[in-house]
């Protein structure tokens, strides 16, 4: 296997949180393939706080302009050029990632051969049926192989996660603050972005919350954003002594708490691919979606769905209106499958 030194390597990754997670076993195998590479990380806003910390990484750019369409990526490209960059490797899927390198001049474009976007690369790599079945971290872990890296596809890699010493201390702080310090300490995320198709009732997340932390004498948070303070609310409500953080903290304050916890029970989302990369025990509860594409990565996880005639339909609404394969998940299993993997 060949390897290269003093490369530099741009790399687009993907828009939404659980991807950037999952791309992330993908950019420490590229820091394999290239030790001595300057790796820039080329991200939306919303996801570079999944970047922060992580040693494979030399830089992040934030990705966005004032203008839109081809003024904005004229903008960016015209950054980009001075850089210099020898690589550019696309984990973002859509054709605006091609087109801005190729208007970059990067000499080498790598990403899949999609969305019409093949002119723009130099090494299109086609998406094969056996990728498509395993997880979404091999998506990512292939376009590095197709640069010269060999991947393991019997094991899916864990993702990774950094929390600094000063923001694991604001977070012991902030469980002091609150007077939930020195105790168990359980998690919940009864949001989902997606739609309500990946939405477990917030009420049997009380319920499983509940049950946890009286058991234990422990205290139970409440993790969202701005817009899950409805899923959040309902629960707080159903489970008064849990404390609601949807929408107080960033997304880097929300993780560090989250490293703290003994137990997170969550949707399919966002948080759950954070909370399987922090090492906290994470138990899935999963709908319209598959578990074996995207579901939590790590020995510390467990999954709890319902397997229907319909599923996994991927859909962000249940087309029938009854949302079965939620509904059928009774409380009891997921504070079993909570139970199994708790100290």
């Amino acid at each position: 296997m060949r390897k290269e030194g003093g490369k530099k390597v741009l790399v687009r990754v993907p828009n939404w949180i659980g991807d950037a997670v999952m791309c992330l076993p993908a950019l420490e195998a590229l820091k394999g393939l290239y030790p001595s590479s300057n790796i820039t990380v080329l991200a939306k806003s919303k996801v570079i706080p999944i970047f922060a910390n992580n040693p494979a990484i030399s830089e992040i750019l934030e990705f966005g302009s004032k203008k839109g369409g081809i003024l904005g990526n004229l903008s960016v490209s015209s950054e980009l050029k001075g850089r210099g960059f020898d690589t550019a490797l696309l984990f973002q899927n859509a054709f605006e990632a091609a087109f801005l390198s190729f208007l970059s001049r990067i000499p080498e474009r790598v990403g899949y051969a999609r969305d019409l976007r093949s002119a723009f690369l130099t090494k299109a790599v086609p998406v094969i049926p056996e990728v498509k079945r395993k997880h979404q971290v091999f998506y990512y872990l292939s376009l590095v192989e197709a640069l010269g890296r060999s991947v393991d596809k019997d094991i899916a890699p864990v993702p990774k996660l950094y929390i600094s010493k000063e923001e694991a201390g604001w977070a012991r702080g902030f469980l002091k603050e609150n007077g939930i310090s020195g105790r168990p300490l359980f998690g919940a995320a009864p949001g989902a972005s997606y739609g309500p198709a990946k939405m477990w009732p917030p009420e049997r997340f009380a319920s499983v919350l509940n049950e946890l932390a009286e058991a234990r004498k422990g205290a139970a948070l409440v993790f969202g954003g701005p817009d899950d303070r409805e899923a959040c609310g309902a629960l707080k409500r159903a489970y008064p002594r849990a404390l609601d953080l949807s929408g107080a903290l960033s997304l880097r304050q929300s993780m560090s708490l989250m490293s703290l916890l003994d137990a997170f029970i969550t949707n399919d989302s966002g948080p759950m691919h954070i909370s399987a990369a922090l090492g906290v025990p994470t138990i899935a509860i999963f709908g319209s979606t598959d578990s074996v594409l995207t579901g939590p990565v790590g020995k510390k996880t467990a999954v709890v769905g319902r397997k229907m005639e319909c599923s996994p339909c991927f859909k962000r609404e249940c087309k029938f209106g009854h949302y079965e394969c939620l509904r059928a998940i009774k409380a009891d299993e997921v504070l079993k499958a909570a139970k199994g993997l708790v100290a």
